[in-house]
């Protein structure tokens, strides 16, 4: 089962970084304003879609089954956020440069993350087909 290993280490750490940063938006979105930018003022809302994201994301990484339809919709989400964010950012009029770079940041990480779980569940897929 070629690629499982890539997958799971891929969605363990897009499943921790999502909890990470509902953590981070609860204890510094009032002190950090680079942090409340990211959350769009709304640190309690982002928080609990992250907390929810991270949960079954965290499922699809420790589950012994492959959910390929689920790592699928995760890998769409992923991008769905990085094309989101990336518009976002670009007609952002009152980002500061930390809000900025710590947004870009983020979704240069989310990318990655989508393109380890896509190569992952493709090389697991590919595994189980048969050559003539």
């Amino acid at each position: 089962m070629k690629g499982v290993n890539i997958l799971r280490v891929a969605l363990k750490t897009n499943g921790f970084f999502s909890l990470f940063s509902a953590l981070l938006a609860i204890l510094l979105s009032t002190k950090v304003n680079a942090v409340n930018e990211m959350t769009n003022g709304q640190p309690v809302n982002f928080a609990i879609q992250m907390v929810v994201f991270g949960a079954i994301v965290l499922f699809a990484g420790y589950s012994k089954k492959v959910f390929k339809v689920l790592v699928w919709v995760i890998i769409g989400m992923d991008i769905l956020y990085v094309m989101l964010t990336s518009f976002n950012l670009a007609v952002a009029e009152n980002l500061s440069p930390s809000g900025f770079a710590l947004i870009l940041f983020t979704t240069f990480l989310v990318l990655i993350f989508a393109v380890f779980q896509m190569v992952g569940i493709i090389k697991h897929s590919k595994s189980f087909q048969t050559n003539p």
